[in-house]
């Protein structure tokens, strides 16, 4: 069945008028037609089952009609991935999603080989990710900010998991880690001055993910992994 994230609250019994823009999806993309069944979200009130009730070239009226799950609350933990090639961060984005990622902060460093960062674009690929992972919520997406300013964004609760490409990691464990943010290089890897100034900061551990060199967005994929089955 098709999934579809709003921002409505919802309940049973309650109407939704869709935008023009999630009008043309359904009819002109998934071909729904009235008394036709769809899911939909909202990030907080759990997922309901809805019913086409009224629909036209440009109003598509929905109708709850039953609540089929429960909101739950997942360990939050945060994506820092630097800015990488454009086809590339699409997949850190749908695939952060896949994962868990309750927010994500582009991170510019010295080495990005690309700064231009479409919000709307990105904000439109966590959501079909979301609707299709049958996440019940959608993860925040920032506008990029400098690394030297990612510090003092974050919450004082979230401590940096620096991911190192080289060196020995941390003595500690993910239990030990309420909020992590998880802090990925770009395909150059950070400068020594970067690495440096990460280092210094409070709340920071430093850990590798084996003997290899990873990809960018391979590193996002898999911390992402290891702190989903943790919490499974």
């Amino acid at each position: 069945m098709i999934r579809l994230f709003v921002e409505e609250n919802l309940e049973v019994s309650q109407e939704i008028n869709l935008s023009e823009k999630e009008t043309h999806y359904l009819i002109h993309v998934m071909r729904l037609k009235s008394s036709d069944e769809i899911l939909v979200f909202n990030g907080k009130d759990g997922e309901f089952k809805s019913v086409v009730k009224e629909i036209s070239k440009k109003k598509y009226v929905l109708n709850l009609i039953e609540k089929t799950r429960e909101q739950k609350n997942v360990s939050p933990c945060i994506l820092c991935p630097s800015l990488i090639k454009k086809e590339n961060m699409d997949l850190v984005l749908q695939k952060a999603t896949e994962l868990g990622a309750s927010a994500i902060y582009p991170v510019i460093t010295q080495r990005c080989v690309i700064r231009n960062f479409n919000l709307e674009r990105a904000k439109s690929i966590v959501k079909e990710a979301a609707e299709q992972s049958e996440r019940l919520d959608c993860p925040v997406v920032y506008e990029p900010i400098l690394l030297k300013d990612l510090v003092k964004k974050l919450p004082e609760n979230v401590e940096i998991v620096f991911l190192s490409e080289r060196g020995s990691s941390d003595s500690f464990t993910f239990k030990e880690i309420k909020i992590p943010a998880f802090l990925i290089g770009p395909e150059g890897g950070f400068t020594s001055q970067e690495v440096d100034f990460i280092l210094s900061q409070k709340k920071v551990v430093s850990l590798h993910l084996g003997e290899t060199i990873l990809r960018a967005e391979t590193a996002s994929i898999a911390i992402l992994s290891c702190w989903q089955y943790k919490n499974i």
